[in-house]
């Protein structure tokens, strides 16, 4: 049976000016083969936190059914590497868990833009970065559908690019999660804003906004949805069905 949840939403202003004066450089990731979701695992700040094992558990959902047992085994025993790239494929179904260098065969580069890395750091604990250029490919899978709702799946089918990063906020134990949102023009972004604000009844994830919203979008072309979920909501949510 399907849990309605209510998550505290907001939208966020993106900080832009402290953000921008401390600008990542775009990161290079090196696959065997393009995955419409690809990103990786920051493993120097995941240890201690509770909301780690649970939120990558629920990751492998994506894999395909082939791969999902050794994927779960991967998620819960990471190598000690500095960073594990992740690649999830939908057309095709795939699964990537690399916690090594990248090695000859791997001559595919697909590259994290300093806008999502400045999703991540701007989380308290981030250790999770998704992105995707692809979000309408993403946004059709029916397992996210179901996380996130229809209005939600609806406006990402819209978006040019998607970027999920993850944190925890410790005191409780709580995952932090962002979604930052690029459109092609501010007014598919001013109008994403207000499909997903709006209130429905068939939605996991009720949203509410702040008054800086709007002016992101006309300003940037940018939606960013911060949310939590609890810890134990997510072990929860982890356990085998």
């Amino acid at each position: 049976m399907r849990r309605a949840l209510l998550f505290s939403v907001s939208f966020s202003l993106l900080a832009v000016l402290a953000w921008w004066v401390l600008t990542p450089s775009p990161r290079a990731l090196h696959f065997a083969q393009a995955h419409e979701l690809y990103g990786f695992v920051d493993t120097r700040t995941t240890t201690g936190l509770d909301t780690v094992e649970p939120v990558l558990t629920l990751l492998t959902q994506l894999a395909p059914a082939t791969q999902r047992v050794t994927a779960k085994q991967q998620v819960k025993s990471p190598a000690p590497a500095r960073e594990i790239r992740v690649g999830i494929g939908f057309k095709p179904p795939a699964w990537a868990w690399l916690d090594g260098p990248a090695t000859p065969a791997e001559t595919v580069i697909q590259v994290i833009p300093s806008l999502s890395l400045q999703q991540l750091a701007a989380l308290p604990h981030g250790y999770l970065l998704l992105r995707s250029e692809s979000p309408a490919i993403v946004a059709a899978d029916p397992r996210l559908r179901r996380w996130l709702g229809v209005a939600m799946s609806e406006t990402l089918s819209q978006a040019k690019a998607l970027t999920i990063a993850v944190g925890e906020e410790s005191t409780p134990a709580r995952a932090q999660i962002g979604l930052c949102l690029e459109f092609a023009d501010a007014e598919t972004a001013v109008a994403a804003i207000k499909r997903i604000a709006a209130p429905t009844t068939n939605n996991v994830l009720t949203f509410k906004v702040s008054p800086q919203a709007e002016q992101v979008a006309k300003t940037h072309k940018l939606v960013v949805v911060r949310f939590e979920v609890d810890a134990l909501y997510l072990r929860l949510a982890a356990q085998p069905r």
